[in-house]
């Protein structure tokens, strides 16, 4: 029975599952999974989930002022147009 680990490389790309990993590249984890993200796409990743956060943001005041789910749960076409005016109105 192995009761220890030693490593023999610090520092080098490694397989791991089947997935590329980089020293450097961003590692995601949680109860539900793991996400490898290389280092270069960090501020594109950044950018999305900032928008993501604002979307979500809008859904939500919407639906707690009763809005419907189907609308902007995810954004219907309809919702989507509502999003676009509310960010604008917001000076985004």
């Amino acid at each position: 029975v192995q009761t220890s680990i030693y490593p023999n490389a610090v520092n080098v790309p490694i397989a791991c599952s089947n997935v590329l990993v980089i020293p450097g590249d961003i590692i995601v984890a949680d109860d539900d999974g793991v996400v490898v993200v290389p280092v270069a796409l960090a501020p594109r990743l950044v950018e999305l989930a900032g928008a993501h956060i604002e979307w979500e943001e809008f859904s939500r005041s919407r639906l707690a002022q009763g809005g419907d789910l189907r609308k902007y749960y995810p954004l219907s076409p309809e919702g989507e147009a509502e999003y676009r005016a509310w960010r604008q109105a917001q000076g985004k």
